[in-house]
């Protein structure tokens, strides 16, 4: 036997229109918001360049013409090695030492601050030798940093050895290809 259902549970239905306007009021609010806010936040980026393939050769022939090719080629090979002392510049054939022969070639300065200055004034002068002597890697740095070094001094240190402002006011490329190796 079937019950009817009370008639108390049973209510009016009431008919009623989705009122959006809260909902777009706040999207119009927010919107402009989000846009203005992003202007604020604005991204950098560095260039960094891989480092040249070592090209595996199965035959003797072929492992004979890529060392003549490496010889032909005439290579700085520089290298910049970030310490907790300070920053050194150096190449396979040697290491460019500070004024007093010994230590980094740009020490960190008596507050403890790495010498952005010096470490450009130092590559400058680098760079004027280099020119024209046909180094096929002219352009090119290779970075090293130990385990402990910041992020930012990284960072800092790759924003200055990039360009340089000459006696001209004219913005010039210092060292613009940046490959990244590790302390061994």
């Amino acid at each position: 036997m079937a019950y009817e259902p009370s008639k108390r549970r049973r209510g009016e239905e009431l008919e009623m229109e989705l009122d959006i306007r809260p909902v777009m009021n706040l999207m119009v609010v927010l919107i402009p918001l989000l846009i203005a806010g992003a202007e604020f936040v604005k991204l950098n980026m560095i260039e960094i360049n891989l480092p040249p393939t070592k090209t595996s050769v199965g035959n003797q022939a072929g492992k004979e013409n890529l060392l003549e090719d490496k010889e032909k080629q005439k290579l700085l090979r520089l290298k910049l090695i970030i310490t907790d002392q300070g920053i050194t510049i150096g190449n396979e054939f040697g290491i460019l030492r500070d004024d007093q022969g010994e230590g980094p070639t740009v020490k960190k300065t008596p507050e403890g601050e790495y010498d952005f200055a010096a470490l450009r004034e130092k590559l400058i002068e680098l760079k004027k030798k280099i020119a024209g002597q046909g180094f096929a890697d002219e352009n090119r740095v290779i970075l090293a940093a130990e385990p402990t070094i910041k992020y930012e001094v990284i960072i800092k240190v790759m924003d200055n050895i990039q360009t340089y402002v000459d006696e001209n006011n004219k913005v010039q490329p210092l060292f613009p290809e940046v490959n990244f190796s590790k302390v061994l």
